[in-house]
């Protein structure tokens, strides 16, 4: 019985006594007394469901040794919380994504996100009241605390909220940011604002983009961005791009490195950002982000819940090997609280909603950037057999322990990555009106009772705020700093001058320093300080800092320069980034011998190169001179400069650098090395220097050439083509000398390029001899790469390089269309953005040539085809066999139990797939395609045609993966078309070459995991 069933028996009773004789009223009216008590005795002993559930979930976890779990507030006092932030007297905010999931296809968005005001009335940890801060946001997902208000993300907009009367409800509620799109799903949207160590607010991009303008300053210009994040001043509102490509969750470190995650790339750090690689238009380098993590199928997490995600039968996330891997990593935090151990210090937590844990991971130092491990195998930090537990994020908080936001739904998936028929079989709603927010402590935390006249609050003083900047507690630490940025006191300064040089803690002098740039009084005493810190993360800082304020105290020069030795790697990382803006002879012999010592790592080398755009001649004449280069280090940044001179230098910059290639003794691999890359830059701009009979080399070289010139070019090629063709050199050698013979000419490159297209030819060597064949420009070389005899011995990823090598050029066209029109290539074997390419040419012979081949394959019914298939998977098929299929079929683009390519997802793991959902992105690949993998094509300005997918972009370049495997970076300055056709780069009609037997022994094979 319920409380309300007792209820109306008591009244039941009671009444029928009022009836009752008068004579008897005294002895039923103690009888009905005695009823009361014992009705709410045995009410009292009735469990309350809402207890009992919560003691349930508590049971429900599984937690790493020696740590505790404590819940801290749950529904009704919160409802599907996503995010939550602490002000500075302890209260705490909380985003309530209540209306997620919002409408998969069109429709209007909802209205019921809310930010939730929590406070602890008595102290004891617990949240215990609740206002409404703000209602009737549509899909909110981050929040921060400033002065006194709070920025709140929700695409389209940032939001400033703040309660101004004390009733605790937001009555300023107004947009300072807006332009984000929210034109994707509610979580692949703008997040996260996180404040950083120079007093900008960072926030991911959610893998989707913007135009972004103030309504506060309708003067200045939007800033258009794509996959990218970005970081905005909360005083001026300014938006920046930064480097980075964040879904959902976004940290620094104690030294203000800055990590974010996608859902199967649980850890990315961002190494370098695009102010610096816009220093040197030229440079091809866009890259800004590196995995830390193990990612997609070794991107292992182990869950205690039997829960299957909904992604597990999504078409449209084929290959995101879901059970056992991370598929929705999100929030991470790295932890710096004191409420875990020493040990956690510096580890980064990870949430996994789809699988109900946040995992644990040790971070340490790899080259400029990190590397992380898991902390245990096995198990979890924190994991949870009810699989209504749903973690998304995690945050510092007052007392040291590691806050966890759990929205609590049965089903936390998106029903826009459902196929439309499975949505109704899927319960979205059940968890509508859950929430809860746990704390992670030590088993023997002890909750300090917090007095508000004593400790850090709002009615701190500026002394007492300084005092906490040198805190051991991160929160304490991360609270005083964002109080002293708000109020902006110079009294601050001399004190957080003493805890930039004396703290205890290097956390707190790296902010102490920040803090001071920040308030205009960073003095050169302190930076001279820091930059002699025996940490070296906060000499990194320091070494920012310097060139910062270089122009101020150009004394500072020496100190920046004597950095480019430190022994520690990620010092002499920033002060190449620095040094590329200092000016002088002495910080070009800095860069020199850096590139010298560290320029075999693609990071330095970017962070080197984009600072000498002004002074190419100079630093490659110094660079030239280095005694101690490594060699492989030496070889690699010669071909970058050879480029960088290509890319922009003038046609006598680039002369003069083949001259001295000619003229030099030095070793083979250098030499080869900077003509190649030398040919590479100036074959965009090949108008420039004329054309040559014999190759863009001699073109180079010039007609005034002296005869001696021509006879040294002339041997420098023979020697290129007999390290080509001489199967004792080293593979990396031979591939830069193969590469080079595609500058060179036909007639003179034939010979050892074909003796190349055989099976036995080292994979990278023979891709390298296929563009090389593409470069030549010559059809002979597209028909002797489309022979039946070589197309039968191509493995598929080789196929797919002699498509796009065929595509690339107008000239090897006619080839193609002849082989398909023969049958030695099936249509089927290119992908419909090549097909659709193809069909569009602005050449009506060649696009009407490619209508008649293509039309069946472009315009049959693509779902008939699959249901004609669907009915052949009932039959048994021997998975064993299916690998034939796979490697015949599917294993140029894509990767299964570590075999295959890298350019569409890794299969692994799609067993818990239905089979007619593979079979369903195998025969239709266009049903669903992840923005990320859409054909992107460009054609350059000489002529050149490229089709892939988009790695990364800076405002000079861009990257593409190709359909074979490769990356081909494009400056924006030679590019004269680019089209998205939002098509997926895996073809149509794969049915003509997998036959329905094949097809069932394919999907046993990825089905059976092994």
């Amino acid at each position: 019985m319920n409380n309300l069933k007792y209820q109306e028996l008591y009244f039941k009773t009671f009444y029928s006594i009022e009836f009752m004789n008068k004579h008897h009223i005294k002895r039923y009216r103690l009888f009905s007394l005695l009823l009361i008590l014992f009705v709410i005795m045995i009410a009292a002993l009735q469990p309350d469901p809402r207890t009992e559930r919560l003691k349930k979930a508590l049971e429900s976890f599984q937690i790493e040794p020696g740590m505790r779990i404590d819940l801290i507030a749950a529904e009704p006092l919160v409802i599907d919380p996503v995010a939550i932030a602490f002000d500075e007297d302890r209260q705490m905010y909380v985003v309530e994504d209540r209306g997620y999931p919002d409408p998969a296809e069109g429709g209007l968005p909802t209205t019921l996100g809310r930010i939730a005001l929590l406070k602890d009335t008595n102290g004891d940890g617990v949240y215990d009241k609740r206002n409404d801060f703000a209602t009737g946001l549509t899909y909110p997902n981050g929040i921060m605390s400033w002065k006194g208000g709070v920025f709140v993300t929700c695409s389209p907009d940032i939001y400033y909220l703040k309660d101004t009367n004390g009733d605790g409800i937001a009555d300023v509620k107004k947009v300072v940011l807006t332009g984000f799109f929210a034109t994707q799903t509610a979580q692949i949207r703008m997040s996260h604002p996180t404040l950083g160590l120079d007093g900008w607010i960072y926030v991911t991009a959610g893998l989707n983009g913007g135009n972004v303008t103030s309504p506060e300053h309708p003067d200045r210009p939007a800033v258009a961005f794509k996959q990218t994040d970005g970081r905005f001043n909360p005083e001026t509102l300014e938006f920046q791009v930064t480097g980075g490509k964040s879904q959902f969750g976004l940290t620094f470190d104690a030294y203000g490195r800055r990590f974010g995650c996608s859902n199967r790339h649980p850890i990315m750090h961002s190494v370098i950002e695009p102010w610096y690689l816009r220093r040197n238009a030229n440079l091809l380098f866009n890259q800004t982000v590196q995995n830390v993590s193990k990612v997609e199928a070794e991107a292992v997490v182990y869950p205690v819940s039997k829960g299957v995600t909904t992604a597990d039968f999504i078409p449209k996330l084929i290959g995101r090997s879901h059970a056992g891997t991370f598929t929705a990593a999100s929030g991470l935090m790295v932890f710096n609280g004191t409420g875990l151990t020493p040990a956690h210090k510096g580890n980064i937590f990870i949430c996994e909603s789809a699988q109900n844990l946040v995992q644990r991971q040790i971070v340490q130092p790899e080259g400029v950037s990190f590397s992380s491990k898991l902390a245990y195998e096995g198990k979890e930090f924190l994991s949870s057999t009810d699989e209504w537990f749903r973690p998304v994020s995690v945050q510092h908080g007052p007392e040291g322990g590691l806050y966890v936001a759990d929205m609590h739904r049965k089903v936390i998936d998106h029903p826009a990555y459902v196929p439309e028929e499975a949505r109704g079989g899927l319960d979205w709603e059940s968890g509508k009106t859950d929430g809860r927010i746990y704390r992670v402590v030590r088993k023997d935390f002890v909750q300090k009772k917090y007095d508000a006249r004593t400790g850090l609050s709002s009615a701190s003083s500026t002394v007492d705020l300084v005092k906490y900047l040198s805190s051991a507690e991160e929160w304490e630490r991360s609270t005083a700093h964002r109080l002293l940025l708000e109020r902006n006191d110079k009294a601050a300064v001399p004190e957080t001058r003493k805890v930039a040089a004396e703290s205890a803690y290097p956390e707190s002098r790296t902010r102490a320093v920040w803090l001071l740039n920040s308030l205009g009084a960073l003095d050169l005493a302190t930076l001279k300080k820091v930059l002699a810190d025996k940490i070296s993360g906060v000499r990194e800082q320091g070494v920012l800092l310097a060139g910062n304020k270089l122009k101020e105290y150009p004394e500072l020069g020496p100190a920046i320069i004597a950095a480019s030795t430190d022994q520690a790697i990620r010092v002499r990382f920033n002060s190449a980034l620095v040094l590329g803006s200092m000016d002088g002879k002495q910080a070009t012999q800095a860069l020199a011998a850096l590139a010298a010592k560290d320029g075999n790592d693609k990071w330095f080398r970017a962070a080197i190169l984009s600072g000498i755009e002004k002074r190419m001649p100079e630093f490659l004449s110094t660079f030239r001179t280095q005694q101690k280069a490594d060699p492989a280090a030496f070889a690699s940044v010669m071909r970058d400069l050879g480029r960088l001179f290509g890319n922009g230098g003038t046609p006598e910059d680039g002369r003069v650098l083949l001259q001295e290639v000619l003229a030099s003794n030095g070793e083979p691999e250098w030499r080869i090395a900077t003509m190649l890359g030398l040919a590479e830059g100036i074959s965009g701009r090949a108008k420039e220097f004329g054309s040559s009979p014999k190759g863009l080399l001699y073109a180079i070289l010039g007609n005034a050439a002296s005869g001696s010139e021509q006879t040294a070019l002339d041997k420098f090629i023979g020697t290129v083509i007999g390290i080509a063709g001489n199967q004792a050199e080293k593979t990396r050698l031979r591939i830069s000398a193969t590469g080079l013979l595609g500058y060179t000419n036909f007639e003179r490159s034939q010979a050892v390029l074909q003796k190349m297209i055989v099976p036995n030819t080292p994979p990278e060597l023979l891709l390298e001899a296929i563009s090389a064949f593409s470069r030549l420009n010559d059809p002979r070389g597209a028909a002797l790469l489309l022979t039946k005899e070589a197309w039968s011995a191509y493995t598929p990823r080789i196929k797919s390089a002699v498509v796009a090598a065929v595509i690339s050029k107008p000239v090897f066209i006619n080839e193609l269309f002849a082989v398909i029109e023969k049958g030695t290539i099936k249509g089927a074997e290119l992908s419909s953005a090549d097909r659709v390419q193809l069909m569009s040419d602005k050449n009506a012979e060649i696009g009407d040539r490619a209508k008649a081949l293509f039309k069946e394959l472009e315009g049959g019914d693509r779902m008939k085809v699959y249901q004609e298939y669907k009915a052949a998977l009932t039959a048994s098929a021997d998975a064993k066999q299916g690998k034939a299929v796979f490697q015949k079929a599917c294993s140029a683009c894509h990767t299964y139990l570590n075999e295959g390519g890298k350019v569409g997802p890794d299969l692994t793991g799609v067993k818990n797939q239905p089979a007619d959902a593979l079979l369903l992105h195998i025969v239709v690949p266009n049903y669903e395609v992840l923005p990320a993998y859409q054909s992107v094509s460009i054609r350059t300005n000489d002529g050149r045609s490229f089709s892939g997918w988009l790695v990364s972009e800076t405002e000079n370049s861009l990257t593409l993966r190709t359909t074979f495997g490769t990356d081909e970076s494009i400056l924006r300055k030679n590019i004269s078309s680019l089209s998205n056709s939002g098509l997926s780069l895996m073809p149509d009609g794969l049915e003509q070459i997998i036959s329905k037997d094949e097809m069932t022994k394919l999907i046993a094979y990825l089905k059976g995991g092994a």
